[in-house]
Parts: C-alpha cells; structure tokens; sequence
C-alpha cells in the first residue's frame, strides 16, 4: 500500500453562492476561499451538505469545484462531496472531482436507498475504484444509515481510504474512532457544537460550516487544543458554541448558514427550493450570535 494522504486541520464546508438569479456565484467562490485561507485553515470543502449539492446539476457540481480549484490553487486541500443514492451515481462525482483537481472525495452514506452492512461496504469498495482518496462520512440522523465501526475497520484496509468525518454527535463513538482508528485514518468531527470535546480526544480536525462562518476563531480553538492549552481552548469554544448551535438545524439546512454569511457580508445568495430562507425569528437568533462572538 502506497503512502496515504493524511488530511489534518480545521477544513471549512463551504455554501454555494448564488447569484440574485440563482445562478452559480464563481467570482463569490473565489471570495471565500481567500477569506478562509487568510484564517490558517488547510484545506475546503465544496458541494457537501452545507453546499447543497443534492440541489446542484452535474455541471453546476463541476463548475463549483473548477473554480475552487483555481481559486484555492495548491494553498489548500480541495476536498469534493460526491455522495449520491446509489453507487452508479456517487461513482461519477467522484470522478468528475477527480477530472476537476480535487484532492479528495467526501462521501456520505447512501440515503434513500438504505443497504445493509455488506451494502455498504461493497459501496464504498466501488467508489475507491475512482482513483480518488476517500473520506468516509457518517451522518445517520439525516441519512437513516449508520456507518458502524465493523464496516468502518473493514474499509480501513482498504486503500484509498484516507478518513472519516462523523457527525453522529455521539462522542463515545467517536472517541472510540479516534482509538481504533487514529493511527490509519484521519478522523474529522462534523459536530459544531461538539468542537472543544472532539478535539480533546483527539481528533485529526473538523469538517464544519461553522468554520467557514467563524474560520479564525475555529482554527485557534483547534490549535490551542492540539497544544494541550485547555482553557484557552474552552473560552474560545464557549465563545462561539451560541453560532454552531444557531446554524445546526435538522431541518432547512443550510439556510442557517447562508444567512449567517449574509449578515456577515459575505455574497451568499437564497437557497435553492425546497430549502427557504430562515424567518425574522431565526435571523435575529444567529445575528445575535454572531454579535457576541465579536464577529459583528
């Protein structure tokens, strides 16, 4: 087995912007990416969960991670979503992000069509044919599939894949990630508001949309607590813990973050039907957490 891309940090999830037409924002893409990578992150991620990429075309999908591509340059690791129903579909994502420059592949579990344990093994088998490393990505409570640590050893052996990014919110399970698995694979947390615990444990960094909202201060809680620094690292995780808490959502997401990048002026754009913009309500909630972060 060659050497394996080793992937560390805080990777920021990033929206698509949309233009007031609903078009694909490239200039605003660009935008982004030089506001993330002046705040020390490592790498990006483009058409996840948090870039809609459900509500993307294929060109759309190639278009965004083109001109992140070319944005990112070789400062950053480009990191594509390509996860889809079925394995015949995920597999040409993942091949378009391979064509398009990116440096791996994060697939979540098949939703929709739930296989059972050697389903998804032989799932995520199929895709590493791609010739793109993989990343691993569990998120049971929006996908109605549970990534478990059976299926999870079995896959470690497999070669191209490189890490995991969990967002169960169950950190038993993901220390015991951390335990079993750290020494082969990059383990990433999703869990916004779990970033203080998830990095104490351990983890090899974070795959959020909290880090593209709050990029610098998510990058030093990261840093102060790979350097055992615990209560600098507390005050900076309380301090933006009302943020990861306004934008997480289990329903109408990203529209959470979108309004967040929109009150900070960032281009942003409404999402894309059947998601719709957040209410008064919702609005006031994450423009007050921002303003007590310090970040408005």
């Amino acid at each position: 087995m060659g050497k394996r891309l080793t992937l560390s940090g805080i990777m920021p999830a990033m929206i698509t912007p949309f233009t007031s037409d609903g078009r694909v924002d490239t200039a605003a893409i660009a935008r982004g990416i030089e506001r993330v990578a002046k705040a020390g992150v490592s790498g990006v991620v483009y058409n996840g969960s948090t870039g809609e990429a459900v509500a993307l075309t294929r060109d759309e999908r190639k278009a965004v991670l083109s001109a992140a591509r070319e944005a990112a340059g070789e400062r950053l690791k480009l990191i594509a979503g390509t996860g889809a129903p079925t394995t015949g579909e995920a597999l040409l994502y993942t091949r378009d992000a391979k064509e398009c420059g990116a440096d791996a592949a994060l697939i979540i579990t098949p939703f929709d069509a739930i296989p059972n344990k050697e389903g998804l093994y032989r799932h995520y088998a199929t895709l590493c044919e791609a010739g793109l490393p993989i990343i691993l990505y569990n998120i049971p409570q929006h996908t109605g599939v549970t990534l478990g640590l059976e299926t999870v050893e079995r896959l470690a052996d497999v070669e191209n894949v490189v890490g995991i990014k969990d967002s169960s919110g169950d950190l038993s399970f993901f220390s015991e990630l951390v335990r079993r698995f750290g020494d082969r694979l990059s383990i990433l947390t999703g869990c916004d508001d779990l970033l203080f615990q998830a990095f104490m444990s351990g983890a090899s960094g974070a795959i959020l949309a909290l880090a593209g909202i709050a990029p610098k201060e998510v990058v030093a809680l990261f840093e102060a607590c790979r350097a055992g620094r615990a209560d600098e690292a507390k005050t900076l995780y309380y301090k933006i813990l009302p943020i990861a808490r306004a934008i997480s959502a289990s329903i109408n997401f990203p529209a959470q973050v979108k309004e967040a990048m929109r009150l900070l002026g960032e281009p942003a754009g409404d999402p894309r039907l059947p998601i719709i913009p957040v209410s008064e309500e919702e609005s006031r909630a994450i423009r007050s957490a921002l303003s007590d972060a310090g970040l408005l």
